[in-house]
């Protein structure tokens, strides 16, 4: 009787820690994924405006207003979604924030190799 009551709650203390990890590894995944998009923006954001014009100085300029824009978007991000996963930690909120996060990180990135 008490060893299954041991069990259990080595089984409950390692799902609930494994989950932290787990929510610890994607969190910072995520957030240096997001960091690198920064870049991608950027050159996306030029890229779409050599399309239509060939002033380089206004598309550098573009590009240096994107990346400065998403800088702060990203960090912020980051900073809300580390005390949200701090709060929600295991808990199905926290999760589909992880999804989302991923879905639209993986849309930046197939936008920048698609143009």
């Amino acid at each position: 009787m008490q060893q299954t009551e041991t069990t259990s709650n080595t089984r409950q203390f390692l799902v609930k820690w494994g989950g932290r990890i787990a929510a610890i590894i994607l969190w910072l995944l995520t957030s240096l994924v997001g960091l690198l998009e920064i870049l991608f923006i950027s050159r996306t954001s030029v890229s779409i405006y050599t399309h239509f014009d060939n002033d380089m100085w206004v598309a550098n300029f573009i590009g240096d207003l994107a990346a400065i824009l998403t800088a702060v978007l990203c960090l912020g991000f980051i900073i809300f979604s580390m005390e949200y996963h701090r709060k929600h930690v295991g808990q199905a909120s926290s999760w589909t924030l992880f999804g989302w996060t991923i879905a639209i990180e993986l849309l930046i990135l197939i936008l920048y190799f698609v143009v």
